[in-house]
């Protein structure tokens, strides 16, 4: 990336409604609502690796009893993140801590772009939930 050049992955952008469903916004809208219904303690947010999590019993078994939620959306890079986290899915909720797991479909942006979509996510974390702990799983791009 040159001097000057905007970072893709760094810009907040919703994700393009590929299926024609709205299913992207409308799990996004979801998680909206569940933000003024429950009081986590620990929030997940992601793309499909985090989205899956819920389907095993270790979920069940460690992340339910912390009153978790699972922010998960397959397909999301970290600009889908992004907009999602500046678009209400951080409001009306104060998690201790929030595990980041985003950047694995980023296909389209270098390591360091992908590295500064997730400086970006978590510098958004930090000024809107300043109380969370960040956990970051990484993971190479696929």
């Amino acid at each position: 990336m040159s001097q000057g050049d905007t970072n893709s992955a760094a810009v907040p952008h919703a994700a393009e409604d590929v299926h024609g469903d709205d299913r992207w916004l409308s799990q996004h809208n979801r998680f909206v609502l569940d933000c003024k219904d429950k009081e986590p303690d620990v929030l997940f947010v992601g793309d499909s690796m985090v989205q899956l999590m819920q389907q095993y019993e270790i979920w069940r078994e460690l992340f339910s009893p912390l009153h978790a939620l699972n922010f998960g959306i397959g397909g999301d890079t970290t600009r889908h993140v992004l907009w999602r986290l500046q678009t209400g899915e951080l409001e009306n909720i104060k998690p201790k801590v929030i595990v980041l797991w985003i950047g694995t479909n980023n296909h389209e942006n270098s390591a360091d772009e992908v590295a500064g979509g997730v400086e970006a996510i978590i510098k958004l974390i930090n000024t809107l939930q300043p109380q969370a702990k960040i956990i970051i799983i990484v993971s190479r791009k696929r």
